[in-house]
């Protein structure tokens, strides 16, 4: 069976904690991921282009999470987001709608909600285990 090398997950959120948290739950997962606590980072990363999914919180320091998925959504290839909230209102849910976000994750993240949502857009033969 030929070896596969597993999904990117590229994760923006400025609070450490959460970066540090969310890297570990999907490494156990099987998936490859990097976090950045800015947009800047995240948008500089050289994976971007192969990334599998990307995971960013809605309000960042310097950036609006949404005006963050328009600078992404202007890069080639488009990437499937995931967008976490503190609030997740009907605004916010249409709002990310329009803007092309896949799925929209009210914090705090509970039971297994963020690597079922993963599953969801990547699908299972990603080698991801069940």
């Amino acid at each position: 069976m030929p070896h596969r090398t597993p999904p990117l997950i590229l994760i923006a959120a400025d609070d450490q904690a959460v970066c540090e948290a969310l890297q570990f739950a999907l490494r156990l997962e099987g998936l490859s991921v990097r976090t950045h606590r800015d947009a800047d980072g995240l948008l500089a990363d050289a994976g971007l282009p192969d990334a599998a999914c990307i995971i960013l919180d809605d309000r960042k320091p310097h950036l609006d999470g949404f005006d963050l998925i328009a600078r992404l959504r202007a890069r080639a290839p488009p990437v499937p987001v995931i967008l976490l909230t503190g609030h997740a209102t009907k605004r916010v849910r249409s709002r990310a709608a329009n803007a092309g976000v896949q799925i929209v994750l009210e914090k705090p993240l509970l039971d297994n909600v963020l690597v079922s949502s993963i599953r969801t857009l990547l699908g299972n033969d990603w080698g991801m285990p069940h």
